[in-house]
C-alpha cells in the first residue's frame, strides 16, 4: 500500500533557474523526492532535455525561444506571442496532473490562474525570488523619459503580479519586506516567508587557517551592481600589504562579456596571480571552495532591489565560518550585526573594502571571533531542514482545505 506522500504529486515550474538550482532542486524536489513525493521538474532554458535526474527527479526542458536579438523586442514579440513557451509549459503541466504546482518565476504567473482552474483542483503556491518591480529600476541604466517609461512598466507589472497572486493557496517569499508587500493586498494569512537558509552546513571542514589556500571568496551571480570591479580595485590595494593575497569568484557573470572586462583589469593591474575567475559551480560541490576560503564577500551596490534582497550567501558563509565583508545595509547588515559575523563597508568605497581585506587577515582574534559567531549561529538557529518542514507543513494545509 502507498504511502500518503508517494500519492501526491509535485510539479515544480521555472523559467529563469537551471534544472540544478540551489533552492528549487536541492533544497526542494531532491529531499521532497526522498520523502516519498513524487517530484517532477518543468522548466524553460537554454536547451531541449527531459529525463530523470540521478537523484530521481523527472525533468523537462523547453528551450528559450529567440525572436529578435534586440531584447526588449524580444520580450514584446514572446509576450504577445500566442504559441509561446508558457503555452506548452502549461500544457505539459497538465497532463502530470499534479497534486501541487509551485512555481517559482514571474512571468510564469501568466500560467499559474489556469493551473488553478484546472478540474481536479490543484493547489498553486508562488515562490517569489525577488522583488522584481524594483529589480527593473535597479538593472535598467536608463535615464530620462526611459527611465520614466521603465518606473511606469515597473508599477504595471506589479499590479499585474500582485493581482494574479489573489487566485494562488500561497504566495512564498525569501525574506519578510516582499512578504508584507504581498499581504497588504491578498492578506496576511495567504503570504509567508520560507527562507533561503543552507542545508550545506553539514559539509564543513575544520581546515585550520594556515591550511587555506583562498583568502577571499566571492559566490554567486557576478554583475558590476553587485561590486565585482570594487571588489578588483580594493584587490589592487591589498595586494601592495598583502603580495600574494588570494581572491576567487565563482558565479554567472552578467553580461557575458562582464568575465572578459573582469579578466582585462586583471592582466592589466597585474593581479593575475592573485585574481581567479570561475564559471558556475554546481550547489554540491561549492562546499570544496568554501572549506578551502578564509573570507566571504558579500559586497552589491545600494540599488533599490538589493536593499531587499536576502542573499543565501549570508547563511552559507557563516555555516563554513567565513567572516563576512558586507554591504553596510539591508539583510546583510541585519544579519552581519545581529550575529556579529563580519564588516560591514560601503560598497562603493575601495578603500574601505580593502581595509577590511587586511584586518581579517592581520587579527587572527578578530577573524576568529566572526567565524565562530556565524558557525555557531547557523547550527543554532539559521538550518534549512526546518524551513522544509513549513514548507511540508504549507502543502499538506493547502491540500487538506482543497478537500
Amino acid at each position: 500500500m502507498k504511502s500518503e506522500t508517494q500519492n501526491t504529486t509535485i510539479c515544480f515550474l521555472a523559467d529563469k533557474h537551471d534544472l540544478y538550482d540551489d533552492r528549487i532542486y536541492w533544497k526542494m524536489a531532491v529531499p521532497l523526492k526522498e520523502k516519498g513525493y513524487n517530484v517532477h521538474y518543468l522548466l524553460i532554458s537554454d536547451t531541449i532535455r527531459r529525463g530523470i535526474t540521478p537523484e530521481g527527479i523527472h525533468y523537462e526542458i523547453l528551450k528559450t525561444k529567440t525572436i529578435s536579438k534586440n531584447k526588449y523586442l524580444n520580450f514584446i514579440l514572446k509576450f504577445f506571442n500566442p504559441f509561446n513557451n508558457y503555452t506548452k509549459l502549461f500544457e505539459k503541466a497538465k497532463a502530470l496532473n499534479a497534486d501541487i504546482y509551485h512555481f517559482h518565476d514571474l512571468w510564469i504567473n501568466k500560467i499559474g490562474g489556469k493551473l488553478k482552474r484546472l478540474k481536479h483542483k490543484p493547489v498553486v503556491f508562488y515562490d517569489v525570488h525577488e522583488p522584481y518591480a524594483e529589480d527593473y529600476i535597479s538593472y535598467s541604466n536608463v535615464t530620462g523619459v526611459l527611465k520614466l517609461i521603465v518606473e511606469m512598466f515597473a508599477f504595471l507589472v506589479d499590479k499585474w503580479e500582485k493581482n494574479k497572486a489573489k487566485k494562488y493557496d500561497l504566495i512564498i517569499t525569501t525574506e519578510e519586506i516582499v512578504r508584507d508587500n504581498f499581504r497588504r493586498v491578498i492578506g496576511i494569512e495567504k503570504a509567508e516567508v520560507i527562507y533561503n537558509f543552507t542545508e550545506n552546513y553539514n559539509l564543513y571542514n575544520s581546515k585550520k587557517l594556515s591550511e587555506k589556500k583562498i583568502d577571499f571568496i566571492y559566490s554567486g551571480g557576478i554583475t558590476k551592481l553587485r561590486g565585482a570591479f570594487k571588489i578588483l580595485e580594493a584587490t589592487l590595494k591589498t595586494k601592495q600589504i598583502f603580495p600574494n593575497v588570494k581572491v576567487v569568484f565563482i558565479g554567472k557573470y552578467s553580461p557575458l562579456s562582464l568575465k572578459d572586462e573582469m579578466q582585462d583589469f586583471i592582466s592589466k593591474h597585474n593581479l593575475t596571480d592573485n585574481v581567479e575567475l570561475h564559471s558556475f559551480i554546481n550547489y554540491s560541490k561549492i562546499s570544496n571552495y568554501y572549506n578551502n576560503s578564509k573570507v566571504g564577500f558579500i559586497t552589491p551596490l545600494p540599488e533599490p532591489s538589493f536593499k531587499i534582497k536576502m542573499y543565501i550567501k549570508i547563511f552559507e558563509y557563516m555555516a563554513f565560518g567565513l567572516p563576512i565583508i558586507g554591504s553596510n545595509f539591508g539583510h546583510i547588515k541585519e544579519y552581519v550585526e545581529k550575529e556579529k559575523c563580519g564588516i560591514l563597508v560601503d560598497p562603493e568605497s575601495s578603500v574601505e573594502i580593502s581595509n577590511s581585506m587586511v584586518q581579517l587577515l592581520t587579527d587572527i582574534d578578530k577573524y576568529n571571533f566572526h567565524s565562530r559567531n556565524g558557525r555557531l549561529a547557523t547550527l543554532e538557529k539559521y538550518r534549512w531542514e526546518l524551513e522544509l518542514k513549513r514548507l511540508i507543513n504549507f502543502y499538506e494545509k493547502a491540500l487538506n482545505e482543497r478537500g
